[in-house]
């Protein structure tokens, strides 16, 4: 500090000194520039001999550096004098004496050598005078610094002195005091220490009991508080150690979080998955965990599909070997199919419902709390909506291999309703979970379904087959309408509210419930798809009535899944309303609409085995209206078979020929039967020879009139019931197979047409055919006069018709006489009877051709009396044929030329009333024979053909008589 203080003095000193000496000195300086005198006293080393050189050189330099300021000058100073490394005087002898030694050179460059030295100096000093007052200041600010200096080394003394007198003051007591002190605080921080370091070591008991009691959240804030508080104290080995331990313990946390994430899978609980998410919150791994999640999921299906198929798998397969899903599949017994459907499909839904439960958390919780698009909770609910259709899609995908490898069409009808009804239960809760309409499934479904059906409905003929063949054709009591069967219990509100197009309207106006809610299958088309991912249920869905421990597939193996509308999906249900009406509400409901349930309807075993069948086909059809056309046409072919098979039976042993009984429509039916139904049923023909030979040769029972009668009207009654399901069935097929129903069931005489060929069968044989026309044959019918007695064939005639009445009266008594077709029937033969033989008289007179009318107005009385009918066409048939022998010659051609474009009468009478009528004018006969050979294309036309019929006995001889009926 004394040196410092000595060498500072000095400094001073010399400086002081300096300033002295050039305050001393008096010299000009003056403000611009140097005068001649200053030039001359500078320069004192110029020598002698050159002196006058010199002063003129300086004198020319001089002038001509007068004309330059200074500033000039300055400026020309070359750079290298700046320079510290170059060499200024090595540099002006390289350039003056570069061309040689030149004295002027050397002299004019010696004056302005020295007067850039001039102005140069000048301009230094000018420099140091104005910096005189900073330099002044700076001086005093120095001074300033060492007094502050020497007073702070006062002050280090003043302290030091002080020290030294406490410290020699100071007693050994207060040192230790101040010992103790220390050694107390350093005490409690290595308590403190220890303390933590207890407590990281009991963390792992407190975390696991946290788990235990399913507080995760808890157990990773108190990990992560561990883990940050061992991170203070690394500097102990034991701490190390722990803190490695508590991160094995974290690893071991975050697995047993995963096993209880995938529990959720199996067994959605709301606490607990509310405390896993804020677990994985505070781990920071909420992102992760969905993922895992998702992964859960999936992995769960493919697992439980497995455990599913191998429970009901044969126990005797070898354990060690693991068969695909497709071999599990194809591997499973026929009984075990419908319960391991609904085993699979209970555990979709298992899984469906954990699944959909954890939306809807996330949909009520926010784990962040923010509604930006880059916040994990916006990840979470993008991640859902894309997790529910992959979950969903790989459900379908499991259930459409199952029913492709899956021997569906081997399954009995029951079965395979159930299986139709269980797909469609798991097709409307896919709708409802992800709003994906599972065309895939359907698709399957339809192939399947056609198999089935095709299978089905050939052994339903043949059940039809097998009642034909045991069927004593007698009327079944007590059956007013189809409803009364159990086959369609299941659609019993849907056909009362499809009974008329405005029943279900009126219904709901008079219920005050909107159509829309409680009728919504009359304004929703079965085909239509529902748009958006809305459920069918609405409020009511299957996720809001049903949890994981129940499902919508409980108790399928029962009756109570075929009893309940299996169809709830295709929203043709028995709907809200009917469901909640009560019962007396229903039974009085159902009384007003079909009022027709107190008539008992004539049907027989057969007939009511079609109904049952037409009843499956229908809950077939609601189930897969992507195939009802194809089973309503398979109703409607059940139809025409019974009405073939009626026609082969009744209808195939009469004594005349029935050909032309049948209409085109008819015989179109009949024709379809014969190409599409028979060629795929094994029974037909079935042999019916016990029947032909025994009730319908019989003439005590009118040749098995009543069964005849059961066989027809049983068709009607079939028929007439079928027209109830119109409604439903056009509800259920596509708009552009509703005109093939429609037109099927405008075909209104479709049943009486059928009766036809069957009654004649029974009244050709009750009129003595060959016996009248044998008493016709006798009459003399070319007589001069008028008779006023009819002949003796129409009392005969008289006779049988009232025989035939008296019998009806009898088999009434039995069974309800349809009485009108059957004495259609009756009038058709007997006035197609009269007209052949009038067409076999050869010779006929005025007179004769009045006894003709007299002996038809006879029976025509007689039969319309007796029968209580009128017959305007079967009169007028044979009246037409009588009055042609009064026709003026071209009033007869005319009718000729009409007759031979129609079929009312057969060529043969036509031929005979030409030849009796133009008898004596062969030319006009032979005209009019061959109009009418060149025009009837018909041979047979429509008289009355005696030939005896196939598996008849041939009762009938005499004229060969050509035509059907």
């Amino acid at each position: 500090m004394q040196n410092s203080k000595a060498k500072m003095d000095e400094f001073k000193s010399k400086f002081m000194d300096l300033l002295h000496k050039q305050t001393n000195r008096q010299m000009k300086i003056p403000a611009m520039g140097f005068s001649d005198y200053f030039i001359q006293t500078v320069t004192t080393d110029t020598s002698p001999s050159h002196e006058a050189d010199a002063t003129d050189a300086a004198a020319a330099a001089g002038q001509a550096n007068a004309q330059k300021s200074d500033q000039e000058i300055l400026e020309s100073i070359e750079q290298c004098y700046y320079s510290p490394d170059s060499n200024p005087q090595l540099y002006e002898l390289k350039k003056v004496l570069n061309d040689g030694i030149d004295n002027e050179l050397i002299e004019v460059t010696i004056a302005q050598l020295r007067t850039q030295q001039k102005v140069l100096t000048k301009q230094v000093l000018q420099n140091i005078l104005e910096q005189r007052n900073a330099c002044s200041s700076e001086f005093a600010a120095i001074n300033d610094t060492q007094k502050k200096l020497e007073e702070s080394l006062w002050t280090c003394q003043k302290a030091r002195s002080y020290l030294n007198f406490a410290r020699t003051n100071l007693t050994t007591t207060s040192l230790e005091i101040l010992a103790s002190y220390r050694k107390r605080e350093v005490l409690k921080e290595v308590l403190d220490t220890l303390v933590a370091i207890k407590k990281l070591r009991t963390t792992d008991v407190e975390v696991q009991k946290l788990l235990a009691d399913h507080n995760y959240s808890a157990a990773i804030a108190l990990l992560l508080q561990c883990k940050s508080s061992a991170e203070a104290y690394m500097q102990f080995n034991c701490v190390q150690s722990l803190s490695k331990k508590l991160q094995e313990t974290m690893l071991l946390m975050e697995f047993q979080l995963d096993t209880v994430l995938n529990e959720m899978v199996l067994g959605f609980d709301g606490r607990k998955y509310a405390k896993l998410q804020e677990a994985y919150k505070l781990a920071n791994k909420s992102l992760m965990a969905m993922d895992q999640l998702h992964i859960n999921y999936i992995s769960a299906i493919h697992s439980s599909v497995n455990s599913v198929l191998r429970g009901y798998s044969d126990p005797g397969q070898d354990d060690q070997a693991k068969p695909l899903y497709e071999q599990l599949c194809e591997q499973l017994s026929v009984e075990k199919l419908l319960p391991c459907l609904i085993s699979l499909c209970k555990t979709f839904w298992t899984i469906l419902a954990s699944y959909y439960q954890v939306v809807m958390w996330h949909n009520n919780y926010k784990l962040y709390g923010q509604d930006e698009e880059d916040s994990p909770d916006m990840y979470i609910q993008q991640k859902l909506k894309k997790g529910q259709s992959r979950v969903w899609n790989d459900i379908l995908t499991k259930v459409c291999l199952f029913l492709q490898a899956a021997k569906l069409k081997t399954l009995k009808y029951d079965q395979f309703i159930q299986v139709l009804s269980v797909v469609q239960r798991l097709k409307k809760v896919g709708l409802e979970f992800c709003g994906e309409q599972s065309e895939k499934l359907i698709e399957t479904m339809q192939q399947q379904s056609e198999e089935f059906f095709r299978r089905y409905h050939i052994c339903c003929v043949e059940e039809i087959c097998l009642f034909l063949d045991n069927e004593s054709w007698t009327q079944v009591d007590s059956f007013a309408h189809i409803l009364q069967l159990p086959d369609f219990r299941s659609v019993r509100h849907t056909l009362r509210r499809h009974k008329s197009p405005t029943t279900a309207l009126l219904a709901s106006s008079s219920n005050n419930s909107p159509i829309s809610n409680n009728n919504c299958d009359e304004l929703v088309s079965v085909h239509s798809q529902d748009g958006g991912g809305s459920s069918i249920y609405g409020s009511y869905g299957y996720f809001l009535r049903f949890s994981e421990k129940s499902s919508p597939f409980d108790g399928g193996l029962d009756a109570a899944m075929l009893e309940e509308d299996i169809l709830s999906g295709i929203v043709d249900e028995a709907s809200c309303y009917f469901s909640e009406e009560s019962d007396d509400e229903q039974k009085s409901l159902q009384s007003k609409e079909f009022d027709d349930t107190s008539n008992q309807l004539l049907v027989n075993n057969t007939a009511l085995n079609v109904l049952r069948c037409i009843g499956r086909y229908l809950q077939m059809c609601k189930l897969l209206h992507c195939i009802s056309p194809k089973i309503v046409a398979s109703m409607l072919e059940l139809i025409d078979f019974y009405a073939y098979a009626v026609h082969e039976i009744f209808g195939k042993d009469a004594l005349v020929a029935t050909d032309n009984l049948h209409t085109p429509r008819l015989e179109q039916r009949l024709r379809s039967v014969e190409i599409n139904v028979l060629p795929q049923i094994k029974l037909w023909p079935l042999n019916f020879s016990s029947l032909a030979n025994n009730e319908l040769a019989n003439p005590d029972t009118l040749y098995g009139l009543s069964q005849r009668i059961v066989a027809v009207e049983a068709g009607r009654s079939m028929l007439q019931q079928f027209h109830i399901l119109q409604h439903y069935l056009n509800h259920l097929l596509p708009l552009a197979e509703r005109p093939t129903l429609s037109s099927y069931l405008e075909y209104s005489e479709y049943m009486a047409d059928l009766a036809k060929p069957v009654y004649t069968c029974v009244t050709s044989r009750v009129i003595d055919l060959t016996a009248i026309l044998a008493q016709m044959a006798k009459v003399k019918w070319d007589v001069n006069h008028v008779i006023h007695q009819h002949s003796s064939y129409s009392d005969v005639l008289n006779r049988n018709i009232q025989s035939f009445a008296m019998c009806l009266e009898e088999i009434s008594k039995e069974v309800p006489v349809p009485s009108k077709p059957v004495w259609n029937s009756m009038a058709h033969v007997a006035t197609h009877l009269l007209v052949e033989g009038f067409s076999n008289v050869k010779k006929c007179s005025a007179g004769g051709r009045a006894l003709m009318q007299l002996d038809f107005a006879n029976f025509m009385s007689f039969l319309e009396l007796i029968s209580n009918q009128k017959y305007p066409q079967h009169r007028s048939y044979v009246d037409v044929f009588i009055k042609t022998f009064y026709f003026a010659p071209e009033q007869f051609e005319q009718w000729i030329e009409q007759q031979r474009l129609g079929d009312e009468y057969s060529t043969k009478q036509l031929t005979s009333l030409i030849q009796c009528i133009c008898v004596s004018d062969k030319r006009t006969r032979q005209r009019l024979l061959q109009l009418l050979d060149g025009g009837i294309s018909n041979g047979n036309g429509n008289g009355l053909n005696m030939s005896p019929q196939k598996n008849q006995p041939e009762t009938v001889s005499g004229s060969n008589l050509s035509s059907v009926i």
